[in-house]
């Protein structure tokens, strides 16, 4: 259970992400603004560092499922499978049979595992308690490679029993981890503008570029559609399919409009808390966490709505910042996502002490920046909080002098840096949802 594929397949996602930069660049096809970017990735990264303290909570009831109530045993690998191959097999080895026996297990497990993802997947956005969890991966109003990394960091929370068949059926928790990698990894490259239509026979199984193109649409007769992890049969098979017609316009029909990962993560919970609140009648206050998303009770409203878009008049969430507190957000991002980075590497051999400073400094740090990002004036304070709090970390991670003057070193040539630019933060505004959707699509 210690591989992560995911962790090692990060420098190829990123490699992969700077060529689709590239491509963005030599055809003018501006797929990628910085700070969108930078708050996919913290989106992406709180959930690795929240996931280090939350896996072994949401495995233990798989696990237990597994251990006491499978039906069958199925082999995890060719070793365990020697055991079940009848002496004497007709025509191969034992160790051929063996490999082909545990070859069918993964692949079964890999249809078991993508049809679970569907139905996860597809009620994740028709339950509202799962669309709080789901609804981070949709947030970016731009389709790129970094998207694919913006993930939720609490879904796993509810997610996990859509799963638990597969442990009834015998399918092992390694078995299960695996799958659910490679689907993940899968789901990576299908986040692009940069790949049109795929040829008919692959298009018509699995899951493309065009078809999570229209899963990501907010244009109404996308709204729904196309669930599928790596097997686009389930929709069509369940009745969620539309393909791709008319260029999608991407995020949420209620947009978020922030670049801070932390309040995108909680900003839909806090929504829902306060429906439930306002609403006049107990069992409005219930359905308010298991309705559709966009429900309302008449009395506050009704359905939002879900207008017709268009890529042309659409308008993106953007903040203008100086660039020179552009290049200092970039620099503290990647020395961030470094630091975090390098704890899920070598987590497994770290003490848990040291796992919640590095976690507590990158949490901190990406709440930071998606504050500098947005101007806001609150960043003013804390910033220098955070500099300061580093210094702290780099002692006590440490111990040693150098790293600690080093990173103090490091801290105050930043505060300067950044304080030179406190003219430009001023107070957000709040923008109501219901005219901001409006005024986006006159």
């Amino acid at each position: 259970m210690e591989i992560n594929l995911v962790t090692i397949a990060i420098p190829f996602f990123f490699l992969l992400i700077f060529i689709e930069m590239g491509f963005s660049a030599y055809h003018k096809r501006k797929l990628y603004r910085l700070n969108d970017s930078i708050n996919d990735l913290s989106a992406g990264t709180t959930s690795e560092v929240v996931g280090v303290f939350m896996k072994t909570v949401t495995l233990t009831a798989y696990i237990y499922i597994y251990q006491n109530f499978r039906i069958f045993n199925l082999p995890s690998w060719p070793g365990e499978a020697m055991s079940i191959v009848p002496a004497g097999a007709i025509g191969l080895s034992s160790t051929t049979w063996a490999w082909i026996l545990v070859v069918g297990v993964w692949i079964l497990c890999g249809i078991g595992y993508d049809l679970a993802y569907y139905w996860n997947h597809r009620l994740s956005h028709e339950i509202n308690f799962l669309w709080a969890g789901h609804v981070v991966h949709h947030q970016s109003e731009e389709y790129n490679l970094t998207v694919a990394l913006r993930q939720a960091s609490f879904h796993g929370i509810f997610t996990w029993v859509f799963y638990l068949p597969l442990a009834l059926i015998g399918f092992s928790p390694i078995v299960l981890i695996l799958n659910g990698q490679i689907s993940l990894i899968y789901q990576f490259w299908i986040h692009t503008k940069a790949i049109d239509k795929l040829p008919r026979w692959f298009e018509a199984i699995f899951n493309t570029p065009s078809h999570h193109r229209v899963h990501h649409g907010i244009n109404p007769k996308y709204i729904d559609k196309n669930h599928a992890g790596i097997l686009i049969v389930f929709d069509k098979m369940f009745g969620t399919f539309e393909p791709e017609i008319e260029e999608p316009v991407y995020g949420t029909v209620k947009p978020l409009q922030s670049f801070n990962p932390i309040w995108a993560n909680i900003q839909y919970w806090a929504e829902m808390i306060e429906l439930a609140r306002k609403s006049p009648r107990w069992s409005d206050k219930i359905k308010a966490f298991f309705a559709a998303p966009g429900w309302r009770p008449k009395e506050l409203g009704g359905q939002y709505p879900i207008p017709e878009v268009s890529p042309k008049t659409f308008r993106k969430y953007d903040i203008e910042i100086p660039k020179g507190l552009s290049i200092y957000s970039l620099v503290w991002f990647v020395l961030s996502v470094a630091l975090a980075f390098g704890m899920l590497v070598k987590v497994k051999n770290l003490p848990w002490f040291n796992i919640g400073v590095i976690s507590g400094l990158t949490l901190i740090s990406l709440l930071a920046l998606g504050g500098i990002l947005e101007r806001k004036r609150w960043a003013l304070f804390i910033e220098p909080i955070r500099l300061a709090i580093l210094v702290a970390g780099a002692y006590l991670l440490s111990g040693v002098f150098n790293i600690t003057v080093g990173t103090l070193a490091l801290s105050v040539i930043s505060a300067i840096w950044f304080l030179s630019y406190r003219s430009s933060f001023v107070e957000g505004k709040e923008i109501d949802p219901v005219q901001d959707i409006l005024r986006r699509t006159a």
